[in-house]
């Protein structure tokens, strides 16, 4: 039992578990042998009710698909039918001969209510089979994503001796104006890689002294890639292990170095000339016939991007771009027909998935205003802005907003002091109406004119909020009335009413609940960060929520933004009217196990939610 103890506290899942729970778990494991050729289950057959660790040895996973997986020693098998006890969508088999650990599933389920860090563990895991079920079945094709590491990186790698003390190494990247130094030795083999993080860390947390050589204390192991490596699969592993620099190397002999940006900088170099475009029009007419380049916007953004969350932010950046470029000609326009230039400052700001830059194919209009307090009697001039921004907005294709929330409308169109006052009135004395209003308010984001009077208004809302914070618990109570689609035994569960009857609203159940809870735990912990995937990276690095646990979430957000936006250009595509209904019955097997996963995750990241602040004192 010992050796089984020591092999579980090796695990990436069972990290942060305690020896006395690591003891647990021990106990109810029992060993499986699996011969060469012996498959472990085949497609169809019923689950096993067993949830089993690969202790040694290597297996195959044959998918529906066609795509087979290498599982070795450390993978777990069969965590995803643990979930509603289904049939298994693929086959295993031994490679080689196998030793395997059997945990039933009543005790894992025990343990998982009982064990926080092993459900944190557990979540890891199902973070990973949402994106390969979800996201590996798409090929990608992009000439961005598919240009080889020696295309992008910068070469050649600066380097130093394993000699060179800490300080010398500092001078010289200062000198150079450079991150990092790759450490060689005479043979210029690889040794590690230093940056600024690491010298800080070895003299401020290990102690090192100036004249201390780099290789005892600030050089530290890099991950290195060959120059074949396409930039897909080197942002895939920059994403997976957080690494800001990757070596690239032949032979064990570094000849360049990527960094996140340059992965950036290489995608926006494919998309400059559209945006170009959308600077250079003269009129309202030239920006709607831009906008009707959505659907080959949206279909390169996803074939250009690994993550949906990072095309749809692509879009999001389209959509931005001729928003702008029409205020921009509103303003000429008032000019030209003498009613003269802007009489104060002000932010024309944005509101709902434009803020955070999640829109998709055909976002409506969500605006507001901010306007300097100094303003005198020209009321009419900014009444007038309003009025012809959202009408021009209407001409080139955003639909003006059903519900009216619109800088036109008196009630989104105030000077800074006014919205203060409101905010005031609603943090101090707050109602279900008011928290349905924050939700949409709360995420406004500056898109034109002044941006300090948007950061100013998003500062008083963070302060008010800390110091009175009822309003969120409203704000959860709303979040509330949209429930994930999953039911008993964590089935998924469709619409009954006749117009989405089979269906499933991807957005009402699913992604904005996710949105929701993550603007009201960043407004509760001051992250002023308006991107949901942006929230969820801040919440870990505040330590709000463990790092494995986040993984699921964004994994299962991923998912359903993938899922959304190429059914919405499938129906562009085909002259369909645009919806946010996904008939789980036209899904391939991975991409409905997929989703059932993701709304899952959901469903426990919303009870969390709502535990919390049902707790707290309000």
């Amino acid at each position: 039992m010992s050796n089984t103890i020591e092999f579980l506290s090796k695990l990436h899942s069972f990290r942060d578990i305690s020896k006395e729970e690591l003891e647990q778990v021990a106990a109810y494991l029992k060993p499986k042998l699996l011969q060469p050729s012996e498959y472990l289950f085949q497609t169809g057959e019923a689950y096993h009710k067993i949830v089993y660790i690969v202790q040694q040895g290597k297996l195959e996973q044959y998918r529906q698909s066609g795509q087979i997986l290498s599982l070795e020693t450390g993978d777990f098998i069969g965590l995803a039918n643990f979930m509603d006890a289904s049939p298994y969508l693929s086959s295993t088999k031994a490679i080689t001969e196998v030793k395997l650990l059997c945990l039933p599933a009543t005790e894992l389920q025990e343990f998982e209510s009982l064990c926080p860090p092993l459900f944190e563990g557990f979540n890891r895991i199902i973070a990973k089979y949402i994106r390969d079920r979800g996201n590996n079945p798409r090929p990608v094709t992009s000439h961005a994503l598919c240009l080889p590491a020696r295309s992008i990186m910068k070469s050649p790698l600066a380097t130093c001796g394993p000699s060179v003390t800490v300080l010398e190494a500092y001078k010289l990247m200062r000198q150079r104006k450079i991150g990092s130094l790759g450490v060689t030795n005479k043979a210029n083999k690889l040794l590690g890689l230093i940056n600024f993080v690491s010298i800080a860390d070895a003299m401020l947390i290990h102690g090192a002294k100036a004249n201390t050589p780099v290789l005892e204390v600030a050089c530290k192991k890099s991950k290195i890639i060959s120059p074949d490596t396409p930039m897909w699969q080197i942002e895939e592993i920059q994403h997976e292990q957080n690494l800001k620099y990757i070596i690239v190397a032949e032979d064990n002999e570094p000849i360049g170095i990527i960094s996140q940006t340059d992965i950036l900088h290489n995608l926006l170099a494919h998309q400059g000339l559209l945006f170009s475009e959308i600077s250079n029009t003269t009129s309202f007419s030239e920006l709607a016939i831009i906008y009707q380049k959505i659907t080959k916007v949206a279909s390169e953004a996803l074939e250009n991007n690994h993550r949906a969350s990072t095309a749809v932010r692509n879009i999001s950046e389209f959509h931005l771009a001729l928003q702008r470029r029409c205020i921009e000609l509103t303003l000429q326009k008032m000019e030209t027909d003498g009613l003269g230039t802007p009489p104060t400052k002000y932010s024309f700001i944005l509101m709902g998935s434009a803020s955070r830059k999640e829109m998709l194919l055909n976002p409506d209009q969500d605006n507001a205003i901010i306007l300097a307090d100094n303003l005198a009697t020209d009321k009419l001039w900014f009444q007038t802005f309003c009025e012809q921004v959202n009408t021009h907005l209407d001409e080139i294709g955003y639909v003006l907003c059903p519900g009216n929330i619109m800088a036109k409308n008196n009630m989104f169109h105030k000077t800074l002091s006014q919205w203060q006052q409101q905010i005031d009135h609603i943090i101090n004395l707050p109602t279900k109406k008011a928290a349905r209003w924050a939700n949409v308010f709360f995420d406004f984001q500056h898109l034109y004119g002044d941006d300090e009077l948007a950061a100013t208004l998003s500062k008083h809302i963070i302060q008010e909020l800390k110091q009175h914070p009822r309003l969120l618990k409203m704000m959860v109570e709303d979040d509330a009335e949209g429930e994930p689609a999953v039911g008993w035994f964590n089935r998924l569960v469709t619409r009954r009413d006749q117009s989405g009857k089979g269906k499933i609203d991807i957005k009402r159940n699913g992604l904005r609940i996710i949105t929701d809870a993550t603007r009201i735990y960043s407004l509760k912990h001051g992250i002023v960060s308006r991107n949901t995937v942006d929230r969820l990276r801040a919440l870990v690095r505040q330590g709000v929520f463990n790092a494995g646990y986040i993984k699921s979430v964004r994994a299962s957000f991923e998912e359903l933004l993938d899922l959304l936006l190429e059914h919405q250009l499938d129906q562009m595509q085909n002259n369909q009217e645009l919806d946010k209904l996904i008939d789980p019955e036209t899904l391939s097997p991975l991409h409905h196990e997929s989703l059932r996963m993701a709304m899952r995750t959901i469903k426990q990241f919303q009870e969390k939610l709502q535990v919390e602040f049902d707790v707290a004192e309000y």
